[in-house]
């Protein structure tokens, strides 16, 4: 579900159900030329279907942080996710096609999904199994 989909006034009952906080990281530097921008934008979509669409009921989806800066990534989405979970969320899941975030894990990200430009274009399928599975063990660990 969308952040922009709830309805103020029924946040409250919605809350405890709705535990689990997508924040996706686009991971654009500026750089880019509109083309580009427009492939990592529909790749991000892409893969944030796979955790949008079947979990609709638990996790709310956050407007994408499109702009890093190498040097403060990690601290600028250690912040983010430590407001979000202040804010309420029990769990935050940062999901990035950004190659460089694979250092980015905090103590408070409690699921960081890294996934490769090239691989995504070659084995889409297994990828998709693999977030899926990964989501499922955040919420009911393997014990």
């Amino acid at each position: 579900m969308k952040f922009n989909e709830i309805v103020s006034q029924e946040w409250t009952e919605l809350k405890p159900y709705l535990d689990t906080c997508l924040l996706p990281v686009t991971g654009l530097t500026g750089v880019e030329d509109p083309m580009e921008v427009t492939t990592v934008l529909e790749r991000l979509r892409d893969v944030m279907e796979i955790i949008e669409i079947p979990y609709k009921g638990r996790v709310v989806t956050y407007p994408a942080l499109h702009y890093i800066a190498d040097t403060g990534a990690s601290k600028q989405v250690d912040t983010i996710v430590h407001q979000l979970k202040k804010s309420g969320f029990r769990y935050i899941i940062v999901l990035t096609l950004h190659s460089e975030a694979i250092h980015w894990k905090s103590a408070e990200t409690d699921l960081l999904i890294v996934v490769d430009k090239l691989q995504w274009a070659q084995k889409s399928e297994a990828i998709r199994s693999g977030i899926s599975k990964q989501v499922q063990q955040l919420w009911y660990p393997v014990e």
